[in-house]
């Protein structure tokens, strides 16, 4: 029986996931900001979150096939941003270290991660002993975030 309603409680979890979440508008100078940097990208979805007492945009894009996310202040200036990127496209140091470290991994899915002034790429790995890994651009590894207590 329990195993019954976990499984409902899941399939109402992806039945949620899966809905259209409603656009908000966004501020003038947050729109402007947004397509001066991305001129071609499609918006598909937009939020307005509070983060630290502060009134922030998100914006969810698709820019030539790759995802975007954006995290404007009010005024128009980037807090964070998330960005698929082609592993190709990693740098140099980060491909190397990545090789050394986990020489038989496929990357799955790589992303540019930008928080303040600080910038990090994300990795999807299949065939490794991690099924991620995060690198700095110079090719350090950074460690994983503790779990998080409940």
């Amino acid at each position: 029986m329990k195993k019954e309603a976990k499984q409902e409680q899941e399939d109402g979890e992806k039945a949620e996931a899966k809905k259209p979440a409603a656009k908000v508008q966004l501020p003038a100078a947050v729109t402007a900001a947004f397509k001066k940097s991305y001129p071609d990208a499609v918006i598909k979805n937009s939020a307005k979150e509070t983060e630290g007492g502060k009134t922030v945009y998100e914006v969810e894009s698709v820019d030539k096939g790759m995802n975007r996310d954006i995290i404007y202040n009010p005024d128009g200036t980037v807090v964070e941003f998330e960005e698929q990127i082609k592993p190709a496209d990693l740098p140099a140091p980060v491909a190397a270290a990545l090789k050394r470290l986990y020489p038989k991994a496929t990357i799955t899915k790589a992303e540019k991660l930008m928080k303040g002034e600080t910038i990090q790429y994300e990795m999807a790995l299949e065939g490794a002993a991690k099924a991620s890994a995060t690198f700095t651009p110079d090719g350090k590894l950074v460690p994983a975030p503790p779990p998080e207590k409940k």
